[in-house]
């Protein structure tokens, strides 16, 4: 990533905890800009290159794990904190699985701030040297996924479709989605106030949401309470045969939750590197953010 490494941007809505983290970093000298949520905060992804986005988890309309998700695909060279009000451990882990570099329990004391940001933009800094030293000089003519534009979707007709009984496979199709995508405008959707938290759990509850991934070499054994098993050696030759997500989701009868824990175990059972789920995301539409209804 060209430019400042000490640039950071601060998505907050509470414009007093914005200001406050913006004073504090420019206090020590980095190059700060600040958004009040992140439809504004992708706005000044898409022209300017930061170093480091500083998120704060509970925000009105898209949530900062959706920022999260959005930012670890279309700009992998970024670092991201994420701040939360909430003290609880399960959260913070979920964030550092989807790829933050840390998270800030409010309320936050200056020092914390700045060894956090400090610590993220080092890791950052070694995670860019590695990655420059395992890069051909071929790939680097490869296109580069921060120049793929968001889907912007109608919440009014995303609703609709999800409620006349359309299946994950349709939707996906319909709005040209990943499965992760799929689910990041289910939670927009909830956090807008559009639908109901209830009719997507329920939604998830009528399909697998998760599967047993077999890492032997034998045929499928019979499926276990309902939950598909799932041959590692076949769904990594699929994997890699470039299948999409709706035809994965078809040949093993999942749900894309449960296509999204088909992918987490291939990675945590070493069948697949996260590489190349990086690689497959940066190669298709992976995320959308609702758009005006009117």
């Amino acid at each position: 990533m060209q430019g400042d490494t000490t640039k950071t941007l601060i998505v907050e809505d509470e414009p007093h905890l914005r200001e406050l983290l913006a004073r504090y970093l420019k206090s020590e000298g980095y190059a700060c800009s600040t958004a009040p949520d992140g439809e504004t905060a992708l706005q000044l992804l898409q022209n300017e290159k930061f170093a480091l986005v500083m998120a704060d988890i509970m925000m009105p309309g898209m949530s900062g794990m959706d920022l999260l998700n959005i930012i670890r695909t279309l700009y992998p060279d970024t670092a991201v904190l994420m701040v939360t009000s909430v003290n609880d451990r399960e959260t913070g882990i979920l964030a550092i699985e989807l790829g933050a570099y840390g998270y800030i329990i409010k309320p936050f004391e200056r020092n914390e701030i700045l060894i956090n940001v400090a610590n993220a933009l080092e890791r950052r800094r070694l995670v860019l040297a590695g990655r420059d030293r395992a890069t051909t000089p071929e790939s680097r003519f490869r296109p580069a996924g921060r120049e793929r534009k968001p889907i912007r979707i109608s919440a009014r007709e995303a609703v609709d479709c999800l409620r006349s009984g359309m299946d994950d496979g349709a939707l996906m199709k319909k709005f040209n989605l990943s499965a992760k995508a799929l689910y990041s405008l289910f939670d927009q959707l909830v956090g807008a106030g559009c639908l109901m938290q209830w009719e997507v759990d329920e939604r998830g509850s009528l399909s697998p949401g998760t599967v047993v991934l077999d890492v032997g070499q034998t045929e499928f054994p019979a499926p276990d309470k309902g939950m598909p098993v799932i041959r590692a050696a076949d769904a990594v030759k699929c994997i890699r045969s470039d299948m999409d997500d709706s035809a994965l989701m078809k040949r093993y009868n999942i749900s894309a939750k449960g296509l999204r824990s088909l992918f987490r175990k291939l990675v945590a059972s070493g069948a697949l590197d996260q590489s190349e789920l990086d690689r497959r995301l940066s190669e298709t539409h992976s995320w959308a953010v609702l758009g005006d209804d009117s």
